[in-house]
């Protein structure tokens, strides 16, 4: 299989994500950045999970719609 590279804007490569629909989107992003690892979390992730959520709760997180 012979694989081709292109360029694309950022704007345009968000924007085309932006149009698809939320389930689509979220299985895109799961087969895209999600890892199977069956390791214990460390010290470090731990600590960077308690973060996530504090912010998360705290209405901290950009927005997808407000990223460009």
């Amino acid at each position: 299989m012979r694989i081709k590279t292109i360029s694309v804007p950022e704007n345009s490569i968000i924007e085309m994500l932006k149009s698809l629909p939320e389930n689509t989107l979220a299985d895109i992003f799961w087969k895209t950045f999600v890892h199977s690892d069956a390791t214990p979390l460390s010290k470090e992730e731990k600590k960077d999970i308690l973060k996530a959520r504090a912010e998360h709760n705290r209405k901290q997180t950009v927005k997808w719609q407000n990223i460009r």
